[in-house]
C-alpha cells in the first residue's frame, strides 16, 4: 500500500498480487480487499482488462461486510468502462455504485464517480445524462468537495493529480488539453470555489467527514490541508493550483 501510495505501481503490483494469492489460501473473505486493489494498481496503469477481472471477482466472491470493496470494485468497472469507451455499460453500475457511496458516506468513491460523469459529459457520451460544459461544471464541482470531504490528499488528486498516478485524468490535466473551453472550465471552478460552500445538495447531518456542511470552501480548505500537513511542506490551494494552470495556458 505505500509503494501504491507513493506511485510505485509496478512495486505495488507485486506486493499486492502476493498478498491476495495468500489471502486467497488462508482468508477467501479477506481476499475481496486484495482483489480490489490488485484492480486499482491495474486501472492506475491502464491495464484495463486485468482491472476488470480483478473487479469483477471482487463482485463476484463471498463479500460479508466488505461492501467498501464492493462499492469500490463498480466504481472501478465505471472507469474500465470509460476508458475502453463502452458508455452503454456505464449507468446500471453507475447507479449501483452511487446508491452504495451515499448509503455509507464512501467520499472517495463518490468523488471518483463524480470525476468520470463530468468526463463523460463534457463529451456527451451518454445521451439520457445531461451533457456540455455545464454538466461538465456541476460534476466537477461534486468530485471536488467529496474529495474534500475525504481529505485533502484526494482533493488535491482530483484536481492535478498530486504528482501520482490516478485512475482518471484529474481536472486541471484534462482541461488543459481542451483549449480555450477548459480554460473556461478553469476560470468558472476556481471563481465557484472562491464564493461556494461545503453543500453538494443533500443535508448529511450524520456525516462523518470532519468538513462541517455549509462552511466556505475555503475555509474548508484552510481546516483540510490544517489536519493533514502531511511532509510539511507548503501546500498549494486549489485556487493557487488553478492559477498556475491558466498562467500556463495562453489567452487564444
Amino acid at each position: 500500500m505505500v509503494a501504491f501510495c507513493c506511485g510505485n505501481l509496478r512495486q505495488a503490483e507485486i506486493y499486492l498480487t502476493e498478498a491476495l494469492h495468500i489471502a486467497r489460501v488462508k482468508d477467501p473473505i479477506q481476499s475481496v480487499d486484495w482483489s480490489y486493489w490488485v484492480g486499482m494498481c491495474h486501472l492506475a496503469q491502464g491495464h484495463w482488462l486485468k482491472a476488470e477481472t480483478h473487479f469483477s471477482d471482487c463482485l463476484t466472491a463471498q463479500h460479508v461486510g466488505q461492501n467498501y470493496f464492493e462499492c469500490g470494485a463498480l466504481t472501478g468497472l465505471v472507469c474500465v468502462k470509460h476508458a475502453q469507451g463502452q458508455y452503454s455499460a456505464i449507468p446500471p453500475l453507475l447507479a449501483k455504485a452511487e446508491a452504495m457511496a451515499q448509503r455509507y458516506e464512501y467520499n472517495d468513491h463518490l468523488a471518483l464517480l463524480r470525476l468520470t460523469q463530468g468526463h463523460i459529459a463534457w463529451k456527451g457520451h451518454i445521451p439520457d445524462w445531461d451533457s456540455g460544459f455545464k454538466a461538465a461544471l456541476y460534476y466537477y464541482q461534486q468530485a471536488l468537495i467529496y474529495a474534500l470531504r475525504y481529505n485533502r490528499f484526494l482533493l488535491d488528486k482530483v484536481l492535478w493529480g498530486d504528482d501520482t498516478a490516478t485512475p482518471l485524468q484529474p481536472i486541471i490535466i484534462h482541461c488543459l488539453k481542451r483549449g480555450k473551453e477548459g480554460r473556461r472550465m478553469l476560470v468558472a471552478l476556481r471563481d465557484w470555489w472562491q464564493t461556494d460552500v461545503n453543500d453538494v445538495g443533500t443535508p448529511r447531518p450524520d456525516t462523518i467527514s470532519p468538513i462541517p456542511e455549509g462552511i466556505s470552501l475555503l475555509k474548508a480548505e484552510r481546516i483540510a490541508r490544517k489536519c493533514e500537513p502531511g511532509d510539511r511542506n507548503p501546500q498549494k490551494t486549489v485556487v493557487e493550483r488553478i492559477n498556475a494552470a491558466l498562467t500556463k495556458t495562453p489567452d487564444g
